[in-house]
């Protein structure tokens, strides 16, 4: 397919400079850009630009859980980068040999303004022109939003002048690294959806679920609100996001089953749905997406916690039987304790994280919840069940209270290992008692090269722990522009 084509002139432009130190090398010479379809085809590279590899997201939260005996058992099974994170380590992440999510969501930003330095410059009709522009600006305040939500503490008022993010509006390597505030960071992600917004296609086009529209748009803006705390600018957003004609709920019930593999000694079947064998070519179409994102661990390992498996009805809930593996573990080899596995496309390494139509009525059922109207928030969240339940069973709620409550937990059941990370940074910010959540790991000492299985140790996900490090060597090669966030 040519969409998966990524021409010789656009990786000459992305490999300008060295992982280990993204954002400080200076650039090597560009390859002449002349027409606006070449520009168009760095956005055309929709497996780029659509994958994050966030291991705290997959790590750090309570939706993930590595027993003791797990461990102690099967100690080759887990990367010191993933168990890092797990334990949320900030001396042992900040000195991890590179930072995958940090230095990928940069080079999307450095390519976005490689389009725009270059886009009022090149030949080509004005509607590709204006649709190219919108798609960078739109790409670069993805990638920041992700950044802010990682590496920043979480927004409030009483955070805003905290650090922010180098804000790269060129290509230049000369320009500044030293980290904006955190409101001037929110300020420089609404400038660019601003931007994007002059786009004129106003739906998705499902052949190109990469490509920015009104509809993708919303959807992001009723994300973006939701974590904010403006929550009628989030329902109007997820409002006008649910009236899309391209983008649709999938009816789990219409996902077949895939293959099965067999071990032996001791014997065991693991039974996927067809979704697992799924590589780009069909995950990059999911019908439920406004915008391709994706969270990728190459370690294959989603590793769901006890709490994460008991919210689901084992019997009717298609999520837990299509994606939800029991003793998923063999997969790796860890056969004692039995573990489950978590897994989507792309035998497991790839889980939905762009905007969805599932994610626009939880947001918009939230909403709704906290606002106190709880028949519509269970009439929008109830419409997502029926096309996740084999025998559907409607959630009910008989005050607010308990409408929240029924909504988080259906949110922690269709987003896991993706939002829960977001999720547990805003809630700590919320003035409502129910949100606190508190992560703790019954675990052994972790230290900076590995673990000591002598020394049994709690660890607890305090509020320090919902900042990320930035990784040493990108501090390093900053020369000091870019500081560390205190702990």
């Amino acid at each position: 397919m040519r969409v998966f084509l990524y021409i010789g002139f656009a990786a000459a432009i992305l490999t300008t400079a060295s992982c280990k130190k993204y954002l400080s090398e200076e650039p090597k010479k560009q390859a002449s850009i002349k027409t606006v379809e070449q520009l168009e085809a760095l956005v055309n590279n929709a497996t780029e630009f659509s994958k994050e590899t966030n291991f705290t997201a997959t790590y750090s939260t309570d939706d993930t859980e590595i027993s003791k005996e797990l461990y102690k058992n099967n100690v080759t099974a887990f990367t010191v980068n993933s168990l890092q994170r797990y334990v949320s380590s900030t001396a042992g992440i900040e000195n991890l040999a590179t930072d995958e999510l940090w230095t990928g969501e940069f080079k999307k930003i450095f390519t976005a303004n490689v389009i725009l330095k270059n886009i009022d410059l090149v030949s080509g009709d004005e509607a590709s022109r204006r649709r190219v522009k919108a798609d960078a600006h739109f790409i670069r305040a993805m990638s920041y939003w992700i950044l802010v939500n990682n590496y920043c503490a979480p927004y409030a008022a009483a955070n805003m002048n905290s650090l922010g993010l180098p804000l790269k509006r060129t290509v230049d390597y000369e320009e500044s690294l030293k980290r904006a505030t955190l409101q001037e960071t929110y300020d420089f992600i609404l400038a660019d959806i601003e931007a994007a917004k002059k786009v004129a296609e106003a739906d998705v086009d499902p052949r190109k679920t990469w490509r920015v529209s009104q509809k993708a748009i919303s959807a992001f803006m009723s994300r973006y609100y939701l974590f904010t705390g403006d929550y009628d600018k989030s329902l109007a957003e997820s409002n006008k996001a649910l009236e899309s004609a391209t983008v649709s709920l999938v009816d789990y019930n219409t996902i077949l089953p895939g293959r099965s593999v067999s071990y032996s000694n001791p014997a065991a079947t693991l039974r996927y749905s067809q979704l697992n064998d799924w590589n780009a070519a069909k995950y990059l179409y999911w019908s439920e997406l406004y915008y391709s994102r994706y969270q990728y661990t190459g370690e294959q390992w989603y590793l769901p916690s006890n709490a994460l498996v008991a919210l689901y009805d084992q019997t009717n809930d298609l999520r837990y039987k299509h994606l939800m593996i029991p003793n998923g573990g063999r997969r790796f080899n860890v056969v004692t304790p039995a573990a489950y596995r978590y897994t989507m496309f792309t035998d497991g390494s790839i889980l939905v994280s762009g905007p969805t139509r599932a994610e626009m009525l939880l947001n918009k059922a939230e909403v709704l919840a906290r606002q106190g109207d709880v028949q519509n928030a269970l009439l929008a969240v109830n419409t997502l069940r029926q096309k996740r339940m084999s025998t559907y069973s409607a959630l009910t709620a008989a005050n607010k209270d308990e409408a929240i409550k029924q909504v988080l937990a259906e949110r922690r059941r269709e987003l896991p290992f993706v939002m829960r990370w977001y999720d547990i940074r805003r809630f700590s910010v919320n003035d409502y008692a129910a949100d606190n959540i508190t992560v703790k790991r019954d675990f052994y000492q972790v230290n900076r090269t590995g673990v000591d299985l002598s020394t049994p140790q709690i660890y607890t996900l305090e509020s320090k722990h919902l900042v990320v490090p930035i990784n040493g060597v990108e501090i390093d090669a900053s020369k000091g522009q870019i500081q560390q966030n205190p702990y």
